[in-house]
């Protein structure tokens, strides 16, 4: 039995899935095993798996097309190693990822949860930057400040959990489209420790800017909107998590404005599902108001939001805007 299940929920993973699995296969430290969740690829993908005749690697193919949301959620339902980490299919592992982990480990056995540095990476695999640094411990109510005020950058990749500890949470909760569902997974996972960061730079996350129309309707806003009840639910039941939402809540809605509505400029008006700046700032007005009716919170005054709201008013400008952002690196 090994010591690691590396967890890989895929549906059509083309070229990417394969460098995610090299990548995988490639550690230096062996003691794991590769668990895939096949969610009906029709491109390849499973017979490629299969094609490799590799021992470490065992697959578990959906009897019916999932949701991703589903198809994460059947990690629960396997047997899996004492540690697992659950890996995009289009994000790449280091060949020093586990042997860092593991000396994490190592180090802090009281840790609830491990997790190292990063790069975000573009389509082509160029670094787009490295993710925020991370102090080398981090507890729950720092965790909490750190992510309201975007000093924190949670993926989902990466992060190596207790097989037990996941299951008994449940597993990710299932926000649409996963989105904000690691932040409230991770507080979970480490209420009653902290979590343990490597300095270390051991995996790469793919930031698919084209993809940014796929989750930028109805189902981001449903998301949003379960992350703040569930911060509402912290805030009540915990005295020290509800003073650093109290404090912070108005930067990050902030944030959360300005970086939706900036998005949006990115998706045609044809899939924005009805998404309008105006609706993205009513919702962050609505949980401000479930957060701390106390604050005075109008983003519409915000001279960035302002500004995002010119230039999606008219398809020149639009299109002037995206002309200009595709010659410089995107940033997010």
């Amino acid at each position: 039995m090994y010591k690691f299940s590396i967890i890989l929920p895929v549906r059509n993973g083309g070229e990417y899935v394969k460098t995610c699995v090299n990548s995988i296969l490639s550690q230096t430290e062996q003691d794991f095993n590769l668990i895939v969740l096949d969610n009906c690829s029709t491109d390849g993908t499973r017979e490629w798996l299969a094609s490799l005749q590799n021992k470490k690697i065992i697959i578990y193919p959906a009897d019916r097309p999932l949701t991703i949301e589903e198809n994460w959620a059947r990690a629960i339902d396997v047997p899996k190693n004492e540690f697992i980490t659950l890996i995009g299919h289009d994000d790449i592992l280091h060949p020093d990822y586990l042997s860092v982990i593991n000396n994490l480990i190592n180090q802090h056995p009281a840790a609830g949860l491990y997790q190292t540095h990063f790069n975000f990476i573009d389509e082509k695999g160029d670094i787009i930057r490295p993710c925020a640094g991370m102090q080398n411990t981090i507890k729950p109510e720092e965790f909490i400040q750190y992510t309201l005020l975007n000093k924190i950058e949670v993926t989902g990749t990466g992060f190596m959990i207790r097989s037990a500890e996941y299951d008994k949470i449940g597993g990710i909760p299932p926000y649409p489209n996963l989105l904000y569902a690691d932040i409230e997974m991770v507080l979970q996972l480490i209420g009653n420790s902290y979590l343990a960061v490597a300095p270390d730079t051991t995996f790469e996350f793919r930031f698919h800017i084209n993809n940014t129309s796929k989750s930028g309707g109805e189902k981001r806003l449903a998301a949003f909107e379960r992350l703040i009840a569930y911060l509402k639910k912290v805030e009540i039941e915990n005295e020290v998590y509800r003073d650093i939402i109290q404090k912070n809540v108005s930067t990050f809605l902030h944030s959360y404005v300005i970086g939706s509505c900036h998005k949006l400029i990115y998706i045609p008006e044809k899939k924005r599902e009805g998404i309008t700046m105006d609706r993205i700032i009513e919702v962050a007005k609505k949980a401000a108001q479930t957060l701390s009716p106390v604050i005075s919170f109008f983003p519409e005054k915000n001279k960035s939001i302002v500004l995002a709201k010119l230039v999606d008013s008219n398809p020149v400008t639009r299109a002037f805007f995206l002309f200009y952002k595709s010659f410089k690196q995107r940033t997010f």
